[in-house]
C-alpha cells in the first residue's frame, strides 16, 4: 500500500480481496424417458371483427 498525498492506494486486483475463486460447474441433463402421446387439442376462441 503506498501513501500518496494522504490517499492511500493499492493495487487494483489485490489477490487478498477476491474471494476464492470457484471452478465453474459444468451443465448437466437428467437422462428422461421416452414422451407419450398428446392429447386433443382444445377449442378454438372467438373470432373478432374484421
Amino acid at each position: 500500500m503506498q501513501k500518496t498525498n494522504g490517499i492511500f492506494q493499492t493495487n487494483a486486483l489485490t489477490p487478498n480481496l477476491i474471494g476464492p475463486t470457484l471452478p465453474p460447474i459444468p451443465p448437466f441433463t437428467l437422462p428422461t424417458g421416452p414422451t407419450g402421446p398428446t392429447g386433443g387439442t382444445g377449442p378454438t376462441g372467438v373470432t373478432g371483427p374484421t
